[in-house]
Order: C-alpha cells, then sequence, then structure tokens
C-alpha cells in the first residue's frame, strides 16, 4: 500500500511539473506573440501616420482613459483635461490646473481636439478582441461573449478578462485599437504634421 501510494505521488508530481512547465511555454509564446503583433503594429503606424508614433500613444493613452487631448500641430505638444465619463467626479484641486490648460489651448494657432472614443467605439474593440484574439475552443470566449451581453458590460468584461491568461494580451490590442482610433482621426483632418 505505501508503495502504491508513493508511486501516485510521484505521478503527481510528474503531472503537476508537466503542467506547470506547459503553463509557462503557454504563457511564453502568448508573451512573443503579442510582442510581434506589437511591433508590427508599430511599423505599420509609423507608415500610415502623419504624426510620430510616440505622439500618438500619448493621446490614445490619454483618451482610452477618458481624458480629451488638444494637440499644437505646431509644436505636437499635448494637453488633456477629463472628458464627459469625468462629470460625475469632483476634479477638486485639479480644477485650477485645467482651467489653465483650458487658456494655454486657446492661445495655440494650430490646435486639434482629440475626444475619447465614444462607447460604440469602445465596445467594438472589445467585440473584435474577444473574436479575433481567444481561440474558439477556449472556455473563457464563451464566459466574455455572456459578459458583454448583461448590463454593465464594460465592468463584466473587465471582471473576466482580469483574471485570466488573456489580460495582457487585451492590454496590447486595447492600446493598439486606440492608436488606429486616434491615428485615423488625425489623418481624416487632411492637416500636416506642421512640427518636424
Amino acid at each position: 500500500l505505501d508503495r502504491s501510494s508513493a508511486a501516485s505521488d510521484v505521478y503527481k508530481r510528474q503531472a503537476l511539473h508537466l503542467f506547470v512547465k506547459a503553463l509557462v511555454i503557454s504563457i511564453s509564446w502568448c508573451i512573443f506573440v503579442s510582442t510581434c503583433y506589437i511591433l508590427e503594429s508599430r511599423r505599420e503606424m509609423e507608415e500610415y501616420s502623419k504624426y510620430p508614433v510616440d505622439i500618438i500613444s500619448d493621446i490614445a493613452e490619454e483618451t482610452g482613459m477618458g481624458m480629451v487631448c488638444f494637440l499644437n500641430l505646431d509644436t505636437l505638444e499635448t494637453e488633456s483635461v477629463p472628458g464627459a465619463s469625468y462629470g460625475s467626479y469632483e476634479c477638486g484641486d485639479f480644477d485650477e490646473y485645467y482651467q489653465e490648460v483650458y487658456r494655454k489651448v486657446e492661445h495655440w494657432e494650430n490646435c486639434v481636439r482629440i475626444d475619447p472614443p465614444k462607447p460604440g467605439e469602445s465596445f467594438g474593440i472589445v467585440e473584435r478582441f474577444i473574436l479575433d484574439c481567444i481561440p474558439d475552443d477556449a472556455g473563457i470566449k464563451k464566459r466574455l461573449w455572456k459578459a458583454v451581453s448583461e448590463r454593465k458590460p464594460f465592468r463584466n468584461f473587465k471582471y473576466v478578462i482580469d483574471g485570466s491568461e488573456y489580460r495582457q494580451k487585451w492590454f496590447d490590442f486595447r492600446r493598439i485599437q486606440l492608436e488606429r482610433l486616434v491615428t485615423d482621426y488625425l489623418n481624416s483632418l487632411d492637416i500636416d504634421a506642421l512640427a518636424e
């Protein structure tokens, strides 16, 4: 009996070791694929955008948090203030700062305002992620579709994705999609980047 118990323990440890090894390989592969995807997207954006990628990335990050960005086309300087989604929050000590930002951008001769994505655009990013980035056989895919089909879809999606192996992939995908939205918007204005 002791022999079979000891053998069983050895098999359990070996199985656990193999499982952990497979998990590490899987996570490493996901990181590698995400890195390749990011690098390829950066190269595409450099070719497609009239503006430097770092400026696009900064604006995308700010608008992704619900901020309204202003871009000075002469200097490529950016400033941000809370967007409409911040309307229910008290800014307190920052109110004066944001008033200074508005006064500053009023004096920019060539200024573009970039608003945060509309809810429909944000929801489209979530849908594309589930559709394109989660394998059909992954159990989480059904849970994500269910999460976004109920009340408070963004909160539900965040709850499911945060505890999953796809969390970093989501952040990378979302950042790239936000950068594309910003690039498409700026390119649609048919103005050239003036600062070099």
